[in-house]
């Protein structure tokens, strides 16, 4: 599955987390499909199928710092979500629980990020994990694959 595509606006098809953030410009999507917390030292990225009518999209979200001067580096928190956009529901929200599927991590291996490098404002990695589905099925994500230009924020 290739998930290529920030956050965009649609036809009132997509809601980016919560009504308020419903006027943001495309760039602006941009921006909170990659961003980066320096002072909580996080990392969001979400990606999409189609820019403007997405069927899948992704959530991962997870511990960074950028002063790390060695790499591979694993997170001690990491937390994903698959979204199934044919469900309709609140857009990446745990209110969303029957379209919820995704893992998080603090003490297990359920779901496992490695950040292979981090430059120019751009941060490459894998990750890989068990997505857990609000109808009680699991699926292994082998091999997941990131290289993003992150915004500070």
């Amino acid at each position: 599955m290739l998930l290529l595509h920030p956050m965009r606006k649609g036809k009132g098809n997509y809601m980016p987390r919560d009504i308020s953030r419903g006027n943001f410009s495309n760039k602006k999507l941009d921006s909170l499909s990659n961003w980066y917390d320096v002072e909580r030292q996080y990392v969001e990225i979400i990606r999409q199928d189609h820019p403007t009518h997405p069927t899948i999209g992704l959530a991962l979200g997870f511990d960074f710092d950028e002063e790390r001067e060695e790499y591979p580096y694993k997170p001690t928190f990491a937390a994903m979500q698959l979204k199934d956009f044919g469900w309709g529901g609140v857009e990446f929200d745990t209110r969303d629980t029957m379209n919820y599927t995704g893992v998080t991590n603090s003490v297990s291996s359920d779901l496992s990020v490695e950040v292979t490098a981090f430059r120019n404002d751009t941060i490459i990695g894998t990750f890989s994990g068990v997505l857990l589905s609000g109808a009680g099925t699991m699926a292994e994500i082998e091999n997941g694959t990131f290289r993003v230009r992150v915004y500070r924020r």
